[in-house]
């Protein structure tokens, strides 16, 4: 499925959000990621249409920025025509336009949601997240105590002019890195106490990892944004996984964020330089806020907002209807793969999309099917390793794998010698689905349905959640022979119920592997009788 999303300028804040949104979802859906700035929007505007012209239409648009938003949908009225998302990022526009026009409209702060929810019911909070793999925590503090940090643009909004201020009164010195865009407002800021690493202009901005490593020099960060105008700022996030305490005002993000005092220290224009310096003064509460605000920002990964964002666009493609994951656990069968792939790709259904689980193929086959796939299909078309190198049966933790990283209502578990046949996702999405039921479906072998009733789970569906909270598949079963006896008497055990429904179909194109394994099928049922008794 086709996304395209157009942020601002790649290299600010929105740009950024893009990146990590892009990044962690690429594997499910293919993004083109167009930068539109509002006050450039016509080059932008015309590659839009010339890719639209040689590829197709896209099936969504994300729009990272509203007013670019605003100038592309005057520019190309086909973008009216698709499902969209739009990402609003700031608190003063939040009544610029008119966003029923987008079929999902995603704030980030519950100040922008709590203002919008009474006119809008297209409306979904997703928060900031980070890497935090790259905002590493600093376990060993090596600021001098008296250094005040300061990340962004140089715009009145921000008050560099004032922190300078205060850290001057009180013998501190001001790091700060970013760019100057007023510059008539940073002739007022009062240079004494200033180090700062950018000039006027974006493209004077230090690198990435220069400034990563600024935070290492701070004692203190602060955010002294005024006006409403934030709906971050990321730097706040950064400082609070570096372990930099953060002093702020109650603006963006801050306020879903900071508990004044616990894990941060919020301030308002009367009292910012007596908590300053109350800040500066005092290492254990430093100490104590740092900790604390860890604890609340590792709860912000970016991997969780671009998940978030997964779900937004999944929900808007399936139309209404539940989604389905399909997962097919596989292991040198990559030309059997390819044919489950096809049949599942032929289903007429709104939402479907395939995880397949290499379970330590020997060759390389699996990833060329794929790829090949991936370049026709609209399915979603997921895979994922089990990294199993020792050859033992890793049937479990590939299934596993696949329920954790599924987004759909429904899993359906499909072994790789089975396809489907026609409707059969229909068919399925069709069944009651009540909690806590594992229904399981007909099987054809030489064109004939399988006269076997007892549940085997390799053409079976249920709840993604029941599932999870069932314990999923026992990974401690590295045997052939056992699993679905095992599924059967732990979850019956749970009050589950098992449901035979003959209606969706899957074919078998070859057979199982259970006359190969004998010696591992009866110590597989001697493990269970152990067990189970």
């Amino acid at each position: 499925m086709r996304i395209l999303i157009t942020p601002d300028i790649m290299e600010w804040a929105i740009g950024s959000l893009t990146k990590s949104i892009v990044r962690h979802a690429q594997h499910r859906f293919d993004f083109t990621v167009v930068p539109v700035h509002p006050r450039a929007a016509t080059d932008p505007a015309l590659h839009i249409r010339q890719l639209i012209k040689e590829q197709g239409q896209f099936d969504l648009w994300h729009c990272m920025y509203w007013n670019s938003g605003e100038q592309l949908l005057s520019l190309l009225p086909e973008l009216r025509g698709i499902p969209s998302v739009l990402s609003h990022h700031n608190h003063y526009a939040l009544q610029k336009a008119d966003w029923s026009r987008y079929t999902k409209v995603v704030v980030p702060t519950g100040w922008s949601y709590d203002f919008l929810a009474p006119k809008y019911n297209n409306l979904i909070k997703i928060p900031y997240g980070i890497d935090l793999d790259r905002f590493s925590y600093i376990d060993e503090r090596k600021d001098d105590g008296q250094t005040i940090g300061y990340v962004g643009r140089v715009v009145p909004h921000k008050n560099l002019a004032r922190i300078c201020q205060a850290a001057k009164n009180m013998g501190a010195k001001v790091l700060a890195t970013g760019y100057v865009e007023k510059t008539d407002y940073y002739e007022t800021v009062d240079k004494s106490v200033l180090e700062i690493h950018g000039g006027t202009g974006r493209g004077t901005m230090a690198s990435q990892a220069f400034k990563d490593r600024l935070y290492e020099r701070m004692t203190a960060f602060v955010m002294y944004s005024t006006g409403e105008v934030e709906t971050g700022t990321l730097p706040l996030f950064e400082a609070m996984a570096r372990g930099v305490p953060v002093l702020t005002t109650a603006q963006g993000s801050a306020r879903d964020l900071i508990t004044d005092g616990e894990n941060g220290i919020i301030f308002n224009e009367e009292n910012f330089a007596e908590k300053l310096a109350m800040l500066l003064a005092d290492r254990k509460l430093q100490d104590r806020l740092r900790e604390n605000a860890w604890k609340t920002v590792k709860g912000y990964p970016e991997e969780m907002m671009s998940l978030q964002y997964q779900k937004v666009y999944a929900d808007i493609f399936a139309e209404g209807k539940k989604k389905i994951s399909i997962i097919i656990p596989t292991k040198n069968r990559a030309e059997l793969v390819a044919e489950s792939l096809l049949s599942i790709e032929a289903q007429d259904y709104a939402y479907k999309e395939v995880i397949v689980v290499d379970d330590g193929s020997t060759d390389q086959k699996t990833d060329v099917v794929i790829n090949a796939m991936r370049k026709h299909a609209k399915t979603p078309i997921i895979l994922l390793r089990t990294g199993n190198n020792d050859g033992h049966y890793g049937l479990a933790r590939a299934r596993n794998i696949g329920v954790i990283e599924a987004i759909g209502d429904i899993v359906v578990l499909l072994d790789d010698r089975l396809k489907l046949a026609p409707n059969a996702l229909t068919d399925i999405a069709a069944s009651q689905m009540e909690p806590m039921r594992f229904y399981w479906g007909a099987k054809l072998v030489n064109n004939e349905e399988s006269t076997k009733r007892t549940f085997i789970e390799n053409f079976s569906w249920c709840r993604r959640d029941d599932l999870i909270n069932a314990g999923l598949f026992p990974e401690w079963l590295q045997l052939y022979g056992g699993m679905s006896e095992e599924i059967r008497k732990r979850l019956a055990t749970q009050g589950w119920q098992f449901v035979y429904n003959p209606k969706p179909t899957a074919e078998q194109m070859t057979g199982s592997g259970r006359y190969k394994h004998k010696d591992q099928v009866w110590k597989a049922k001697f493990l269970l009788r152990k067990l189970y008794g």
